[in-house]
């Protein structure tokens, strides 16, 4: 069964970065191993609601909202990884 943020995802018609943030979330994301930086928490979450078409708002940097945040950069890691499959 697909999710409706993949059927977002799979179904987008335009590019929902500029080449600027592109280019600044694949730097970022090289840098994140196992640990996400505080300051990078509300540029990812807004990645992550662009790339969605969604406007979800952004969980807290606690322990309890690891999940939402490994999705989070699950799905930028996707995103990177096929559009620069696509180049």
């Amino acid at each position: 069964m697909v999710s409706a943020v993949e059927l977002n995802y799979n179904n987008m018609n335009t590019q929902p970065l500029s080449t600027e943030d592109f280019q600044r979330l694949q730097k970022e994301l090289e840098s994140i191993k196992a640990f996400l930086p505080e300051h990078l928490m509300g540029p990812f979450w807004s990645w992550c609601n662009q790339i969605r078409g969604s406007k979800e708002r952004q969980p807290c940097g606690c322990k309890s909202a690891a999940g939402h945040w490994s999705r989070c950069v699950d799905e930028l890691r996707k995103f990177v990884r096929e559009r620069s499959e696509q180049v």
